[in-house]
């Protein structure tokens, strides 16, 4: 019965993280991985192996680094210098760290935009910076989501019969 309850209270735990993967308020890949782990928590052996929950977790991890990874990506695959894509790093990490989740978004867009117009004022190469950290963020989100999916399918793959 415990098990049975435990898989359904999954269940929601990884739909909400999911959904969280579409909407920026809501750390997707976090909220599947705490699905596992309110799973091994509550069941123990009965749920996946703690080597499961490892690969899990690193796969969260990487997730979560995505963001900054994939703005730097994003503003160097389209002409901006690096201090530009340094830039649109920092611009995440302040953004996230005064405004939040928009600010996670927004953050690299100003902060690429911001230094290559210091760095050279030019507003054409200042926009396809801030257009790389767009693209960047959304390879970033299709990558979320489909670590978020593997981590849900390889749980239920995982689980003991």
């Amino acid at each position: 019965m415990l098990s049975t309850v435990m898989l359904i209270v999954t269940v929601v735990i990884f739909a909400i993280g999911v959904a969280g993967c579409f909407l920026p308020v809501l750390p997707g890949t976090v909220i599947v991985w705490l699905g596992v782990l309110v799973h091994k928590l509550a069941l123990g052996d009965e749920s996946v192996s703690w080597g499961f929950f490892a690969v899990a977790t690193a796969l969260a991890v990487v997730a979560q680094g995505l963001d900054f990874a994939c703005s730097y990506w994003g503003a160097r695959r389209f002409g901006a210098s690096w201090q530009g894509a340094v830039g649109a790093l920092a611009g995440a990490v302040i953004g996230l760290a005064f405004f939040n989740i928009p600010g996670l978004i927004l953050g690299p867009i100003a902060g690429a935009v911001l230094v290559e117009l210091i760095r050279d004022r030019n507003w054409r190469r200042a926009g396809r910076a801030g257009v790389g950290t767009v693209v960047g963020g959304i390879a970033a989100f299709v990558l979320k989501l489909a670590i978020s999916c593997a981590i849900i399918a390889g749980f239920f793959w995982a689980l003991p019969s």
